[in-house]
């Protein structure tokens, strides 16, 4: 009645993580040109913050990446902590191509 049959837990093979679309070398929306300020940014078009320490990016669109820059200049790069961070443009023609 309580003979019931212990079974011992497979063990886990442990999995490689996948390479994330935006570090792969054909992903299509990548940074452009020179490094901004924020004042060079306007709407409408995507932007980057990237700390090149630790290889962090953080994207954000037109006008909204203002308030990610100033909170990120104050405390530093959330990966590494590394204040030397800079804001390039994100090419997104081969949205537009997508779109249509």
């Amino acid at each position: 009645m309580f003979n019931k049959k212990k079974t011992e837990p497979v063990p886990e093979q442990p999995k490689e993580k996948p390479t994330p679309a935006f570090l792969r070398e054909d992903y299509p929306y990548k940074a452009i040109g020179d490094a901004l300020s924020v004042d060079d940014v306007r709407d409408g078009a995507v932007y980057e913050i990237k700390c090149h320490a630790c290889e962090m990016s953080i994207r954000s669109q037109g006008q909204n990446i203002r308030s990610t820059w100033e909170r990120l200049k104050a405390s530093g790069c959330i990966g590494c902590g590394n204040k030397d961070l800079k804001i390039y443009q994100v090419d997104m023609a081969k949205a537009a191509d997508a779109a249509t």
